[in-house]
């Protein structure tokens, strides 16, 4: 069977091209690299198991069982996880079916009484409490309550400067962190892809050349000289490389959660990654080390930019798939601790190129 790059079994398969790289980072499926090609290629061996994974990913084996029954192959562990997953399922039905049978007396009481105040006396019924105060709160919906009470909308101040609209991120002596109110512009974070960090890529090359040079003097003299520094990747440890010094830069995993919200999960290795439900498509579910989805995506999800396309940007902090990726915000505003590979063009999917929202520290 002839090769296939990773673009084309990600439209093939439904499966993001994160999520294959994620795959093999954790050691499920293995990629080649061809002489004189920089594009992972997936053989019939890596289609055949990713086709496994599919299979038990569709009947909600958790990726952690997934890989002890695919890398394991001993069978009594199979056993184990499919009857822990049957004990939980069988626990799920019989709330599904309390749950209606309840929802059914209810609707029945509101058919029978055109009178009855819904808000009172059918909610103190006797009868229907008994049988509610058995099942427990959903931990989706314990989440969900403690999220809405703990979301606090900063204050979004913007300034004009130089051609663009700019978000003020923090002020304190006469000087002010900026970031690009909106998506300016699409390239790869490097001409090639290769291990790179941020003191070396093509990105940080731009954006103090070019795009500083598109700057007035009288502007390029408010611009500040920061003293740029990160840490290695949270969750995996990839190398962050040497503090540069910048006019301009891109933002650091710890400085999104700074500047546009702290839910907890970075810290708490909270994760959650994309996966296929057939009829609805791609939906985030927890689990899997790719990315963060909190009660911030909103305010991390810059608004349409002018091409139509979903608006993922860069950030400057080293990708958890590897010394060739780096961090990034998703389209509805999570933050991909998996990262993207640094030059995916011509065979970027739909979203297009990652965007851009340099920032800089400017005397004002």
């Amino acid at each position: 069977m002839e090769l296939q790059t990773i673009n084309q079994v990600s439209k093939a398969y439904g499966i993001s091209t994160r999520m294959l790289r994620y795959y093999e980072e954790i050691g499920l499926i293995k990629s080649l690299r061809k002489e004189d090609y920089a594009y992972r290629v997936y053989d019939e061996a890596a289609l055949s198991r990713l086709r496994q994974i599919i299979l038990l990913r569709k009947l909600r084996i958790p990726m952690r069982h997934i890989s002890v029954i695919l890398n394991d192959g001993q069978t009594s562990e199979a056993m184990d996880i499919f009857m822990q997953n049957i004990k939980e399922l069988d626990n799920e039905i019989a709330t599904l079916s309390t749950i209606r049978n309840i929802l059914l007396r209810l609707f029945d009481k509101l058919r029978q009484s055109e009178k009855l105040h819904i808000n009172f006396d059918l909610l103190i019924d006797k009868s229907v409490l008994s049988i509610v105060e058995t099942l427990s709160l959903s931990k989706n919906l314990i989440k969900e309550t403690v999220t809405m009470e703990n979301v606090k909308t900063p204050e979004i101040r913007t300034i004009p400067f130089g051609k663009y609209m700019w978000r003020l991120l923090e002020e304190k002596d006469g000087k002010a962190l900026i970031i690009t109110d909106n998506i300016i512009g699409r390239r790869d974070y490097h001409n090639d892809l290769t291990d790179i960090t941020w003191e070396h890529c093509e990105m940080r090359q731009y954006l103090n050349s070019s795009f500083y040079d598109s700057f007035t003097p009288k502007e390029q003299s408010q611009i500040l000289e920061t003293q740029v520094s990160d840490r290695d990747n949270p969750w995996t440890g990839t190398k962050c490389g040497n503090p540069t010094t910048d006019k301009i830069f891109l933002l650091s995993y710890d400085e999104v959660v700074k500047y546009f919200g702290d839910s907890g999960d970075m810290a708490n290795r909270i994760s959650w990654d994309w996966g296929e439900v057939e009829g609805v498509g791609g939906v985030l579910m927890r689990g899997g080390a790719v990315c963060i989805n909190d009660q911030y995506n909103n305010a991390r999800r810059p608004p349409n930019p002018e091409d139509g396309k979903l608006g993922w940007w860069w950030l400057r902090s080293p990708g958890g798939s590897g010394q060739h990726t780096s961090g990034s915000i998703g389209g509805i505003g999570e933050i991909f601790m998996c990262g993207d590979d640094v030059y995916d063009h011509p065979h970027r999917d739909e979203c297009g190129d990652g965007g851009i929202r340099p920032a800089m520290w400017i005397r004002i």
